[in-house]
């Protein structure tokens, strides 16, 4: 298998960071649906801490996968797709992008404000950005928790969209990034 895209696939690369980037979401929303409904103590402080962990290594594989479609651009759409589809396809992966990197940014900007620290698995810790700030601290909760629900409307968009192109469209949209699928 090919570690570049080229003009029918993803590479290797582009699938790892694509699946890396799912599973570390899948972690973020478990993490960050049970660890608020923990009492008070060192099981809720440690999942926070992995959930700030988590978050910082999401962000820098989605800056690696940034970088990488520049370095190795992804393969073309089918030319079978309209004009329209072609734009809601670019929409909707810039909307993840862009929604991707705002959470993690107001999840680290909302952690400083309640002046908790930011340290990566326990060993690196990232320099606050902000004071603490009771006011900015919620404000910046409610919009952390409303980002993930629209991040979630953006993940089953691009999951609904992909099992269209596989199951009614039948072209090769979805097998182009599945790393055992035949093209």
């Amino acid at each position: 298998m090919a570690l570049l895209n080229d003009d029918k696939r993803y590479g290797t690369i582009a699938k790892a960071w694509h699946w890396g980037a799912v599973a570390l979401l899948i972690v973020l929303f478990g993490l960050g649906w049970t660890m608020t409904e923990l009492p008070l103590g060192v099981e809720k402080f440690e999942r926070y801490n992995l959930h700030k962990s988590v978050g910082v290594t999401l962000l820098l594989l989605m800056l690696f996968r940034l970088v990488w479609r520049i370095v190795s651009p992804p393969p073309p759409l089918p030319d079978s797709l309209s004009d329209g589809m072609r734009r809601m396809a670019a929409l909707g992966h810039w909307s993840l992008y862009l929604a991707l990197f705002a959470q993690i940014g107001v999840g680290l900007v909302h952690s400083w404000s309640a002046n908790f620290p930011v340290v990566v698995f326990g060993k690196l810790a990232l320099p606050s950005l902000t004071a603490p700030n009771e006011g900015l601290k919620e404000i910046l909760a409610v919009i952390h928790y409303w980002g993930g629900m629209a991040l979630l409307v953006l993940i089953a968009g691009h999951i609904g969209a992909a099992l269209y192109h596989h199951f009614l469209r039948r072209d090769t949209v979805l097998k182009r990034m599945i790393p055992w699928a035949k093209i």
